[in-house]
C-alpha cells in the first residue's frame, strides 16, 4: 500500500523537496504509509527518510530535515472509509429512506475515524494487522459499540457470523494501555433488562480501561420495512432503564444514560454533576443539560440580542428538547417588556414520531407545520443543518427564507453562539 499525494501547500518544507501530487509515499523512516494517520504518526522526527514512487512508476528516496514549527505541507487524497459488514438488527441506516444525501448511507466502521472523530465501532471487522497497528501506534481513545458481554447474544443482535469474543478483545486493548469509551444501544425484549443488568456487571468489574459506558435506547423510524419486529421504548422501560443505571452508578459513576430516557421517563435533566466532562455528547448524553447551562452562561447577551429586533420569537425545537426550550422561553418572556417568545415542537413526520431529536428534523417538517404570525421571527436549532449548511432533505438558508420571508436567528445546540441568517 502507499498514500497518493493530492497536493502540497505553497512554501511548505515538503515543496522544498520537490514533492508533487500524484507522488505516492511508500515508507517514511521505514514505516508503511497507509493513510493520513499513518503520516501523521510517521512524520514527528526532525529527519524523514522518505521513498516515493512518482507517476511514471520510478521509485525513489529523499531525506527531508524538517523545521521547528514549519508544516510538512503534505495533503493526502480523501481517506476511503472502511464500512461495516455486519447488520445489527437496530441499524439506522437500513431504516433510512431513498434519495437523501450520499453520506448519510455510509455505514461505517472504521478504528481510524473511531480514533479521530469518535466513531463507534463493532471491533468485529478488524484484522490482526488492524490490531496490531493500533498496539503499536497507541490509538487510543477508541469508541467501542458493544451492546452486549454476551457472545451469543452479541451475535443476534449484530447479525455477524464468525464466533467473536468481545470481552477478549477488549482485554488485549486494555492491557496495551488502550482506553475505551463504550456504547450500548438498548433494544427491548433483546439487551434490556436483565442482559443489561449482566453487561454493566461485567463492564463495570472487568477492570478494564473503560472512561465510559454510554446508554442509549434504540431508534426506529417508518421506514423499518423487511427487518425485524423491535418494540420501541416508553415511559416505564424508560423508567426501569434509569433505575437499573442508577443502581451501577453506585458503584461506577462513568456510566451515563441518554437524554431520550430522561425525556421519555419524564423525569428532569439530571444536574451538571452526573456528566462529569460529557464524554458521551455525541451520542446524546448530556446534550440537554449543555443547552440548560449555555443558557444560563449566556442569557444576558441573548437577551440583548433579542432586544435588537423589537419583534416577537418563534422558537422551533423536537419533541425532546421542548420541555428544555420551553423553560427557556417562560425566562425569556419574563424579561422582555414588550415582546414575547413562543414554542411550537414539530413533530418528524419524515422519519415517524419515534424519532424526536432536533438534529433528525427536515425542511419539509418544518415548512408544513410552522406559521409564524406576522411580523414574528423565527429561530430555528443549529442542529438541522450540516456544515454545508443543508437539512437531511437537502434545503439551505435561502428555502427557510423564501417560506418565512423574516429575519431567521439560528442557534446553536448549547446555547454556545447564534447568528442571523
Amino acid at each position: 500500500m502507499a498514500l497518493t499525494i493530492s497536493h502540497i501547500l505553497p512554501r511548505s518544507t515538503a515543496s522544498k523537496y520537490s514533492l508533487k501530487a500524484g507522488d505516492e509515499i511508500i515508507g517514511i523512516n521505514g514505516h508503511e504509509i497507509r493513510d493520513f494517520l499513518d503520516l501523521q504518526f510517521y512524520t514527528n522526527d526532525l529527519i524523514l527518510e522518505v521513498q516515493l514512487r512518482d507517476q511514471s512508476g520510478m521509485i525513489r528516496e529523499i531525506s527531508i530535515q524538517r523545521e521547528n514549527a514549519k508544516a510538512l505541507g503534505i495533503e493526502p487524497v480523501p481517506y476511503e472509509c472502511r464500512s461495516c459488514r455486519n447488520k445489527c438488527v437496530f441499524c439506522f441506516i437500513d431504516q433510512m429512506p431513498p434519495k437523501l444525501r450520499e453520506s448519510l448511507y455510509l455505514k461505517d466502521d472504521d478504528f481510524v475515524y473511531s480514533f479521530v472523530f469518535g466513531n463507534y465501532i463493532t471491533l468485529t471487522n478488524l484484522s490482526e494487522a488492524d490490531f496490531a497497528r493500533i498496539l503499536e501506534q497507541h490509538i487510543s481513545p477508541i469508541y467501542v459499540s458493544v451492546h452486549a458481554t454476551s457472545n451469543r447474544l452479541r451475535k443476534d443482535i449484530m447479525g455477524y457470523r464468525r464466533n467473536f469474543d468481545i470481552m477478549a478483545s477488549l482485554r488485549r486493548l486494555s492491557d496495551a494501555g488502550i482506553s475505551m469509551h463504550v456504547q450500548i444501544v438498548c433494544v427491548p425484549l433483546w439487551n434490556d433488562g436483565e442482559e443489561l443488568d449482566n453487561t454493566l456487571t461485567e463492564l463495570v468489574n472487568s477492570g478494564l480501561d473503560i472512561i465510559s459506558i454510554g446508554i442509549v435506547p434504540v431508534g426506529l423510524t417508518k421506514y423499518r420495512r423487511n427487518l425485524p419486529l423491535l418494540q420501541p421504548y416508553n415511559k416505564r422501560l424508560a423508567l426501569e432503564t434509569i433505575r437499573k443505571i442508577d443502581e451501577h452508578r453506585e458503584q461506577c459513576d462513568l456510566i451515563y444514560a441518554a437524554d431520550e430516557f430522561f425525556v421519555l421517563a419524564g423525569l428532569p435533566v439530571p444536574p451538571l454533576e452526573y456528566y462529569r466532562d460529557f464524554p458521551q455528547t455525541e451520542n446524546g448524553i448530556g446534550m440537554l443539560r449543555l443547552l440548560l447551562d449555555g443558557f444560563q452562561s449566556r442569557k444576558r447577551s441573548f437577551l440583548k440580542e433579542l432586544r435588537k429586533r423589537e419583534r416577537n420569537y418563534l422558537f422551533i425545537t423536537s419533541k425532546s428538547a421542548h420541555g428544555s426550550i420551553s423553560s427557556i422561553a417562560t425566562y425569556l418572556n419574563r424579561k422582555l417588556e414588550n415582546q414575547s417568545v413562543r414554542v411550537q415542537t414539530v413533530k418528524n413526520r419524515f422519519f415517524g414520531a419515534r424519532i424526536t431529536v432536533a438534529g433528525l428534523l427536515t425542511f419539509k417538517d418544518i415548512k408544513n407545520q410552522v406559521r409564524p404570525e406576522p411580523g414574528e421571527i423565527v429561530i430555528l436549532p443549529a442542529s438541522i443543518f450540516n456544515y454545508e449548511g443543508k437539512t437531511l432533505d437537502g434545503a439551505g438558508y435561502e428555502d427557510f427564507h423564501r417560506i418565512f420571508g423574516n429575519d431567521i436567528l439560528c442557534v446553536d445546540q448549547f446555547f454556545e453562539d447564534w447568528d442571523w441568517i
